[in-house]
């Protein structure tokens, strides 16, 4: 399977760049995109609509790009990545949330999936704002099986908060979430997830919350408890609340981060990216600095990964790694690009899917996910 990569800061000279690459001897028919909401998406359709490329994309919150020499962190940017794939051996869909609930959402999406292939690998693309993560992939897992493989993330709109979207040639979806299916029969998908955000202070217990919406925590309104805690005002909600997830410790060992997406100041209420179950038991958590890097490079360089090199790299990268790290954030990426020197591209998103250490799909915040793609001989 061949691919390449390209990227641009704006439509026209990202058209430019499209012509050249389907002017070479490269005739892709596949096409995942991650654009800033700033570019236009709606033009960036309109310009496939002149190509017989199925295309797949979110609105980001920076992008992710490298042609296998050089990586760069981008703002306000288009990326992308080109397969020349035999179309029989994906399948591309949106499904809307309408009334249906997130789980719902996950069962009914996973059992379209199951309809395109006896083996399915997805990657999945959710709206940033409007879903619940965790109960989204819940569904997924649930109809699919632990062992599918799921990777992708929610979409971003560049620290606005405001809209989010996920699309392909013809279709725009604000609520819904969209899966490109692979059949794992031809298309190998290896990935991983990693955080190395830490802990801090006392655990806390979730007092009231629902799905993905907490009202209180250790008995107080969740808004006011954050406001306390972080030492900042109202209107420093929800950013600030990305840089400092709550740690969920489930029962299991694992943990859990959840970012805070949107606050309703009239009930004092949270809503975060993923479920947090009442009565859970939570701390506050933070980025250790620099440490993270270290963290993440050690996680690239101990993966195992299975047979040759792979022919692209998808990365889906938590918007507040981007926070916390700044430019630094590069070396993550350099050290994927070190040990795969394959095409690539990636967003930083809302909210990531991925392995977790138990190697069972999970929904994250801040962390760094990935996953390599290869067509089978």
């Amino acid at each position: 399977m061949k691919t390449k990569s390209i990227f641009a800061s704006n439509i026209p000279s990202f058209a430019e760049e499209l012509n050249t690459l389907v002017s070479s001897d490269f005739h892709p028919t596949l096409c995942v995109v991650f654009a800033s909401v700033a570019t236009g998406i709606s033009r960036l359709q309109q310009l496939f609509q002149q190509y017989n490329i199925t295309m797949v994309g979110a609105s980001s919150c920076g992008e992710i790009v490298s042609d296998g020499k050089h990586t760069f962190i981008l703002e306000e940017s288009i990326v992308a990545v080109f397969f020349d794939i035999q179309p029989d051996a994906f399948a591309v869909f949106i499904k809307e949330k309408g009334s249906l609930s997130d789980h719902e959402l996950g069962k009914t999406a996973a059992a379209d999936a199951q309809e395109q292939f006896i083996q399915p690998g997805l990657i999945v693309l959710g709206s940033g704002l409007r879903l619940n993560g965790q109960a989204l992939v819940e569904g997924l897992a649930e109809t699919l099986g632990a062992e599918t493989p799921l990777y992708g993330g929610l979409a971003g709109d560049d620290a606005h908060f405001e809209e989010t979207y996920v699309f392909t040639n013809q279709y725009m979806s604000t609520n819904g979430v969209l899966i490109l299916t692979f059949d794992t029969q031809k298309i190998e998908m290896t990935g991983m997830a990693t955080s190395g955000w830490i802990s801090l202070g006392a655990d806390l217990v979730v007092s009231s919350s629902a799905d993905n919406v907490v009202h209180a925590i250790d008995g107080q309104p969740a808004l006011d408890m954050y406001l306390r805690y972080l030492s900042v005002s109202e209107d420093d909600m929800p950013s600030i609340g990305v840089e400092y997830p709550l740690m969920i410790k489930r029962p299991d060992g694992t943990d859990a981060l959840r970012a805070v997406m949107s606050v309703d100041k009239n009930t004092r209420s949270l809503v975060f990216a993923g479920s947090v179950p009442e009565g859970s038991i939570v701390t506050f958590s933070s980025s250790p600095g620099f440490e993270v890097i270290d963290h993440t490079r050690g996680h690239i360089s101990s993966f195992e990964y299975p047979g040759e090199k792979p022919d692209c790299c998808l990365i889906f990268s938590c918007m507040a790694r981007h926070l916390a790290l700044g430019p630094l954030i590069s070396e993550e990426i350099e050290a994927v690009n070190n040990r795969w020197p394959v095409p690539m591209a990636g967003l930083f998103t809302y909210g990531e899917i991925g392995n977790n250490p138990g190697m069972n799909c999970d929904f994250h915040n801040q962390t760094f996910t990935m996953v390599l793609l290869r067509q089978k001989k």
